[in-house]
Formats: C-alpha cells, structure tokens, sequence
C-alpha cells in the first residue's frame, strides 16, 4: 500500500513529474498520466498527444493507495514510452 507522500516521493525520485497532472484532465494535459478523485472514488487516465482521455486507460478505485499504485506504473509506463524510443 502506498500513501501519498510516499507516492511524491518516489515520483521525485525516479523523476516522473513531467508526466504527471494530479486532477481531472484538461487543454494542458497532452501525455499525461491524471490521477484525481471524484466522488468517493479515484480514478487514473492517461492522455495523448492532443490531451484527449484514451479511454483504454481509464481506472477507477475505491482506495486511493490502489490509484497511485497504479498511476506509479503508467507513469513508469509513459517515461519508458517517451524517453527510451530509438
């Protein structure tokens, strides 16, 4: 189980920030990874290039810890994606 201190911890750390947009999705959001609540659920999503929601990727949890658990792997997901292309 991650908290979210943990889970700003280790997006520093393995520096995923750039990937990340914590809240709902919106004009800014291009190749995102978006973690936000809404309601009494979490919800995670990615983004791509023109910031529209792929909907293939589309979470939702009951437990925050299991959001960001899964936010942590497509924000790995995503980096990998981007910065390792050849």
């Amino acid at each position: 189980m991650i908290g979210p201190t943990h889970f700003e911890q280790i997006v520093e750390a393995e520096r995923l920030g750039k990937y990340l947009h914590v809240g709902v999705p919106d004009g800014t959001t291009s190749n995102k990874v978006c973690v936000f609540q809404d309601g009494t659920r979490w919800v995670t999503v990615s983004t791509d290039e023109r910031a529209s929601i792929i909907d293939k990727t589309l979470r939702t949890f009951e437990d925050e810890s299991e959001a960001l658990e899964d936010a942590l792997e497509a924000l790995r997901f995503e980096r990998d994606l981007i910065e390792y292309r050849p």
